[in-house]
């Protein structure tokens, strides 16, 4: 060690080259860092923005006070836009396309913008509004018997999903991002930088002790930078949630806006109903094809006659609505078709039909390929026994004039998919089938077979009864046999019989004596339990009801159908706010879960079940 005059001892001048050297790489490492993460940030914050303006949207919203004119569904409405920028209002999808995508929605032909929505619920929606305004309204909440309509929920639930939480269009996202960054950079204790030079004048103060308090100094120095740039991931994962929220918005209201769509594409075609309209876009007609009956209808080429007569408004609304649901409700949704009251079920099926859509499937895509569920009202009444929640349209797993009754098909395309609706034909006449709300599991062993419990019902749609009809079964009947392509279900006598067993031989696939039989299309089902009312089918020798025309049958059309339900397992209360669990598909699936719990805390949820 040297000494200074005044008799202290300094560093020798190789110390303090290492030690400023030491501090200035950890410096340069720090502003390196720093300036990747914020070059990142700053990218991530810019791609929101540009997903806005790319989509033709505004960062601020294009009106912010007075009110705004639609044309919603054909009928024009005022709304006031402070309600819409009400903070429970601001982030949902309904504000955002408003307020930031006015230019983008299709107008009418008095260059009002156009909302491809039910008028009722927007009239209703409307109502809401205004009481959020006053004290006696603090949420926009949807209860009977509007939650009951679909032409009421389902917009709903589309529309008022919120961003709240996640992104504000209205704030810059680049000034999200620094705000955002600036306190991350607050959360690491005043800033990386800072903390490493104190380091490294700590180390020549200490430098005297052989090196110990430079090491500690060093940690402490990697330890603020860890915290730093710690903070920093987790604003670019909250900005990389902001732009997934993003993307999702504009993909839900994707067949709102005019998007790349010709004028002709999205031109408002009305009818007139005693001097008021119903109004839909041409585009989201076009599915149903240009011989559709409510496609002509819309045609002045093919139906002058652009006034509606001997029909109610409320009716024809209610039927162009579902057309209307069917086409902008997001891809594989359930769209339900419209109810109305029991005494107008009648008259109002006919006007279904006068229209063209009592035959369409409420389910959208591939559910149009069914061909023995075939109206809105069977699909409808089919759903309902299985009394659940449905979230997503049912996917076609299993069709036999496509896949063929082969066993092995048959097991490549619903082996290990839960929640099956069988559906069979016998003949022109007998339509019926069975719910199974588990998976259908075949054993490991080719050779053997695999017998489980599981919740099963069976159910009628023709033939039997005149209407669609649930079969309920005793508990000590819901299982499934299911065999190994080499194998064969047996019978109580040990004799092998079939492919397939449900609800202990109330329904036998592939059946034979002995069996199995050489494909799935042989068939047997009986039922032993007092059939439910309104049976009006044949008997067995036994005296046992029958869903077939005959105890065996060949089955000459067969379908399998995976549900999309979503059934409530569990729910607490807890102090700041409500957790449900719910059963998606026999997968776990968490709809309310708040932001504050832990994984430790989903652990415990889930192991109390």
């Amino acid at each position: 060690m040297a000494n200074a005059a005044g008799g202290e001892s300094i560093a020798a001048p190789s110390q303090l080259r290492s030690v400023t050297s030491g501090r200035e790489m950890r410096s340069q490492i720090t502003r390196t860092a720093k300036q990747l993460a914020e070059k990142e940030i700053e990218a991530l914050a810019g791609s929101i923005k540009q997903l806005i303006t790319d989509n033709g949207g505004t960062i601020e919203p294009q009106q912010k006070d007075g009110r705004m004119q639609l044309n919603v569904g054909g009928t024009v409405f005022s709304i006031s836009v402070k309600r819409l920028l009400h903070r429970k209002m601001k982030t949902t999808y309904l504000s955002t396309l408003l307020l930031h995508f006015t230019d983008q929605l299709p107008k009418d032909e008095n260059n009002l913008p156009f909302l491809e929505m039910h008028p009722a619920y927007f009239r209703w929606l409307r109502d809401e509004l205004a009481l959020l305004e006053s004290p006696h309204l603090d949420e926009v909440a949807i209860h009977s018997p509007q939650s009951e309509d679909p032409s009421y929920s389902e917009y709903h639930s589309l529309f008022m999903q919120s961003l709240a939480g996640e992104i504000d269009v209205e704030e810059q996202p680049q000034a999200m991002a620094t705000s955002a960054a600036a306190a991350a950079a607050g959360a690491a204790g005043g800033g990386a930088e800072q903390a490493d030079m104190d380091m490294a004048h700590a180390n020549v103060q200490e430098g005297r002790d052989g090196g110990s308090g430079d090491r500690e100094g060093v940690d402490e120095a990697f330890e603020k930078i860890v915290q730093y740039m710690s903070s920093y991931w987790l604003v670019r994962e909250e900005l990389q949630r902001q732009k997934e929220k993003m993307e999702a918005v504009l993909t839900a209201m994707r067949p709102f806006v005019k998007g790349d769509s010709s004028e002709e594409d999205i031109a408002v075609m009305s009818l007139t109903v005693e001097d008021e309209q119903v109004s839909i876009l041409r585009r989201n007609l076009a599915y149903l094809g240009p011989n559709h009956a409510l496609v002509r209808r819309y045609n002045p080429d093919q139906w002058p006659d652009q006034e509606a007569r001997q029909t109610s408004l409320r009716f024809l609304q209610l039927i162009v609505d579902f057309a209307r649901r069917l086409a902008v409700m997001p891809s594989g949704r359930f769209v339900h078709p419209p109810v109305v009251a029991a005494h107008e079920k009648a008259i109002f099926g006919v006007e279904l039909g006068m229209y063209g859509l009592n035959t369409v499937p409420p389910v959208g895509g591939a559910a149009g390929a069914s061909a023995l569920i075939k109206t809105a009202d069977e699909w409808l009444a089919v759903m309902k026994m299985a009394d659940k929640r449905i979230a997503v349209a049912p996917s076609l797993l299993y069709k036999s004039s496509r896949d063929t009754f082969g066993y092995q098909s048959f097991l490549n395309k619903v082996t290990g998919k839960s929640g099956l609706l069988f559906a069979l034909r016998d003949g022109h006449t007998h339509r019926f089938g069975c719910f199974v709300d588990g998976p259908l599991t075949p054993p490991d062993d080719p050779n053997d077979t695999n017998d489980y419990d599981v919740p099963i019902f069976l159910f009628s749609l023709s033939g039997a009864y005149e209407k669609p009809t649930k079969i309920e079964i005793p508990e000590d009947r819901q299982q499934v046999d299911v065999a190994g392509t080499q194998g064969a279900v047996k019978n109580d006598k040990g004799e092998p019989r079939a492919n397939v067993c449900i609800a202990r031989g109330y329904l036998w696939l592939g059946r034979a004596n002995p069996g199995p039989a050489a494909d799935l299309s042989r068939c047997h089902q009986w039922i032993k339990n007092d059939m439910p009312d309104g049976y009006s089918g044949g008997y067995t020798e036994k005296g046992s009801g029958m869903l077939a025309q005959s105890m065996s049958f060949t089955c000459d059309e067969m379908e399998i159908w995976q549900v999309g339900a979503e059934r409530l397992i569990w729910r607490c209360d807890f102090p700041c706010g409500d957790v449900e669990v719910w059963q998606v598909l026999g997968d776990w699936a968490d709809l309310s879960l708040p932001r504050w719990m832990t994984a430790e805390a989903c652990l415990c949820v889930s192991s109390s079940l």
